[in-house]
């Protein structure tokens, strides 16, 4: 009995059977943060895989015919050197729902590539086993884990003059897709990038506006420079024209388009050929002209440059004393001597008489028996390379005594004949062109050669130089994750 009352009064190892309860518990609990643990890094490694294959994928919607097809190259390169993340299913979007929270539909879907600007990437889940038997609790001991990851595209252009045109390689009939692949491939066709183009104004139009018509849009950000020096009317437009750069940006997803002022436009642009008219006479230092102003005028008494005009009332059309560079000879009617330009072919042929233009515009100089290679009565060259080649010889005089060097403003800036812009598929475009029209869809954007100064209307002539690079320093792509 001692014994037994002495064995009962021992609290010596009373905490042992706490112990061994609170070891299972602190065990369990150890080991579901361990599971915890390994599961996060699975779901974040997963996530991860989503995220960069879509932001690689997106990378190459920028709504060219093939973007699709170098998204999914992209897709599989970047799965080649990632084993553990497979992606499961692919679905290119050209609109996200108004909330992230929402769904996306079937309406947000598409399979065009110039359409595609979002795509959604879900990656194969992956199975993993938990060390914690949860089946003793009725649960699983197997876990899943998954992602799924939307990214998207958008090219934004800055110092970017807010004018737009409707894409001249679009014919009628063409889907959206199409007169987006015509214009890649005259930007990638040096016979393309010789053709003149007959671009034409559309104040006086509000809709039905076809291939070389322009206008002018609303800068998604920045503004038009409306209190700069320059003409008062137009509301800023002939000196965003005039501008180099313009503090002005604009988004390939959608741009707004707004009426202007085309005689202040022309007026503005003008200012690149050495043309100061409609208050742009003040503002010499403000904008500059190009470094070769070669127009095909002349100047009475050939002293007063600034009161230049174009020679001949045929112009641009090649004369005795001076010459411009040629439209192509498809735009020419009447025979040889009276010749006029036919106003209602848009664009040309690529074929011109760069001989004809040699032979007036440098008539005494330096250059007179060295025309550039190509430059015959059917030239194979385009005019933008003449151009830069007649600058080794901007003081060769026409017989009007014009030279390439602005005389009325002297100083001059290379490349200021290029005029950058938005084209857009004016036929196609899914959002009804007109003048006040809204977010609507750019096909690129685009260089263009200006090869004469706008006459009295609203009508340029230019060749299509090709497509903004993205090494070109106005391009800014804009790859993100939306989900």
């Amino acid at each position: 009995m001692q014994l037994i009352k002495a064995f009962w009064s021992d609290t010596d190892g009373i905490i042992l059977p706490y112990v061994t309860v609170m070891l299972v518990v602190i065990i369990g609990v150890s080991v579901l943060a361990l599971d915890g643990a390994r599961y996060m890094y699975l779901q974040t490694e997963l996530q991860n895989g989503a995220d960069a294959l879509a932001l690689a994928a997106a990378a190459e919607l920028d709504h060219t015919p093939t973007a699709i097809a170098r998204a999914l190259n992209a897709i599989a390169k970047f799965g080649s050197t990632n084993r553990n993340v497979k992606v499961a299913d692919t679905k290119f979007l050209s609109s996200l729902p108004v909330r992230d929270s929402d769904p996306i539909l079937a309406a947000n879907l598409t399979n065009d590539s110039t359409r595609a600007a979002f795509i959604e990437i879900t990656v194969e889940p992956i199975a993993m086993r938990t060390i914690l038997p949860a089946s003793i609790f009725g649960g699983s001991n197997v876990v899943t884990a998954g992602a799924q990851a939307v990214a998207g595209f958008d090219q934004v252009v800055c110092n970017f003059t807010p004018i737009f045109v409707c894409n001249p390689f679009e014919t009628q009939g063409m889907s959206y897709s199409e007169a987006t692949e015509a214009l890649v491939n005259a930007s990638n066709d040096p016979v393309g990038q010789r053709r003149i183009i007959r671009l034409s104004g559309t104040q006086n139009l509000s809709r039905a506006f076809g291939p070389g018509n322009f206008g002018y849009l609303a800068p998604t950000t920045g503004s038009l420079p409306i209190d700069a020096c320059g003409p008062p009317i137009g509301g800023g437009i002939g000196q965003a024209m005039a501008a180099s750069r313009p503090t002005t940006c604009l988004k390939l997803s959608g741009v707004d388009i707004q009426a202007g002022n085309d005689q202040a436009a022309m007026d503005g642009l003008n200012t690149r050929f050495d043309i100061y008219a409609s208050g742009f006479q003040s503002c010499k230092d403000n904008y500059v002209a190009d470094v070769n102003v070669r127009k095909g005028y002349v100047a009475p008494g050939n002293v007063n440059w600034c009161n230049a005009k174009p020679s001949g009332s045929n112009w641009p059309i090649t004369d005795a004393l001076a010459a411009a560079l040629p439209v192509d000879k498809n735009m020419l009617l009447g025979a040889a001597g009276a010749q006029r330009v036919d106003t209602a072919i848009a664009v040309g042929n690529g074929t011109w008489d760069c001989a004809g233009y040699w032979s007036v515009a440098h008539s005494a100089g330096p250059g007179k028996d060295f025309p550039p290679a190509g430059c015959t009565a059917t030239a194979t060259i385009s005019r933008y390379s003449v151009y830069q080649y007649e600058m080794n010889f901007i003081s060769d005089r026409s017989p009007a005594g014009e030279i390439g060097d602005p005389q009325c403003n002297p100083l001059g800036i290379k490349f200021r004949r290029v005029l950058d812009a938005a084209i857009i598929n004016c036929g196609s475009s899914p959002e009804p062109m007109s003048s006040d029209a809204r977010n609507v869809p750019v096909a690129g954007f685009g260089k263009f050669f200006l090869t004469v100064p706008a006459p009295s209307g609203p009508t340029l002539y230019a060749e299509f130089l090709g497509l903004i690079k993205p090494t070109d320093d106005v391009n800014h792509d804009m790859v993100q994750l939306y989900r």
